[in-house]
């Protein structure tokens, strides 16, 4: 646990539509831009959050593309010039040799490997989503690529947020921080938080976490309300 003696408050948010969403290509450490529809879902997170007199104090996002455009497109809907901190730690989850292929044919494989066709099916059965996650390193089609589990994808971002929240707390009694990242990143750190979910995170989700002297709860989890309130319909997001 970090030695944070404030208060901290992340909006952890997904990035915004990209070029793979839209065609429903696997993108891991892959990456593509943010489409049109993605810089307005961005921009109006952000007009949502301002708004909502939310003021941040800093902000952080992966080191792709997609997380710093979606990050700027935040801050800029809130009128703010804050700059963002890139962290490798925050990317997604390597997806190996699946990486730039058909979604669709990565999840099937994910599914058969644990004998269900779907998540709901999965979940019957007692598992989790991390398990279902976990399915793309062991289904990795081409092991030259390596793929990562869960468990290091948990160590490596929520070891990040961990250092956000210690820096942060330690400037000041109360922090508000922007963390932009992708979604098995999200549901990987809500897992090793004990934050179990059985969501999929949507594009442009925020979930808002808190981090105090008693350790990390959070208050909401892959909440489209501060898009909505900034006049982006949740219809364009991709899970």
């Amino acid at each position: 646990m970090s030695g944070a003696v404030g208060v901290v408050e992340v909006y952890l948010a997904r990035h915004g539509q990209t070029w793979f969403n839209k065609r429903d290509r696997a993108q891991g450490w892959c990456d593509s831009p943010l489409t049109g529809a993605g810089h307005e879902l961005a921009a109006a997170v952000g007009r949502g959050l301002a708004s909502g007199g939310v003021v941040l104090d800093a902000a952080y996002s992966g080191d792709m593309a997609r997380h710093h455009e979606t990050a700027r497109g935040i801050l800029d809907g809130m009128g703010s010039s804050l700059p963002v901190v890139q962290l490798r730690e925050l990317r997604e989850m390597s997806f190996g040799g699946w990486e730039g292929g058909s979604n669709a044919d990565m999840w099937r494989a994910c599914w058969a490997g644990l004998g269900v066709t779907t998540d709901e099916e999965a979940f019957a059965r007692g598992l989790s989503l991390t398990d279902v996650y976990d399915g793309i390193s062991a289904s990795n089609p081409d092991p030259e690529y390596p793929a990562e589990s869960t468990a290091v994808v948990a160590e490596r971002a929520g070891g990040a947020l961990e250092e956000i929240a210690s820096a942060e707390g330690s400037r000041r009694g109360r922090s508000r921080v922007l963390v932009v990242t992708s979604g098995i990143t999200i549901v990987c750190v809500l897992a090793s938080l004990g934050l179990a979910s059985r969501t999929r995170i949507r594009n442009g989700s925020v979930s808002l976490l808190r981090h105090d002297a008693s350790g990390w709860t959070a208050e909401t989890v892959d909440d489209l309300s501060w898009a909505r309130r900034g006049g982006s319909s949740p219809a364009g997001t991709t899970p």
